[in-house]
């Protein structure tokens, strides 16, 4: 019986791990756009004057991302996938950057985010302007 037992609860943390496992894969990564804006950061919809994060990695998110300010100080992962034009080599060496939300982009195309020019530069280059990305 203990035996039994034992193979049914191994069973049963096999299955909760691969239905956990496969709802993960699913809200992983979302696609989208990102563009960059340039200082004055300030005032920003989430925390008005209040500097912006010392290490220059932030965002604004578009309206269905922003969600009434439910997103400010909210992480996103964003990697670029390649220009929105085809241009090639539209990503640097170090295609992904870790942003905080500190702001509003109304004319973002949603979902999508308007990065901070250094958040902007580490995964793409000014000169491209407008990039697809990854994100979550």
């Amino acid at each position: 019986m203990a035996i039994k037992l034992g193979a049914a609860v191994v069973v049963a943390f096999a299955l909760y791990y691969l239905c956990a496992a496969s709802l993960i894969g699913q809200v992983a990564a979302q696609s989208g756009e990102a563009t960059y804006y340039t200082p004055p950061y300030t005032p920003s919809a989430c925390y008005g004057y209040d500097s912006p994060p010392s290490n220059g990695l932030f965002a604004a998110a578009s309206p269905d991302i922003y969600q009434n300010g439910a997103a400010c100080g909210t992480y996103y992962t964003i990697t670029c996938t390649g220009a929105t034009s085809g241009q090639p080599d539209a990503c640097t060496g170090t295609p992904t950057v870790t942003v905080e939300i500190i702001d509003l982009c109304p004319g973002c195309s949603e979902p999508g985010f308007d990065l901070s020019e250094t958040a902007f530069t580490q995964i793409s280059y000014e000169s491209v302007g407008r990039i697809n990305i990854n994100y979550n």
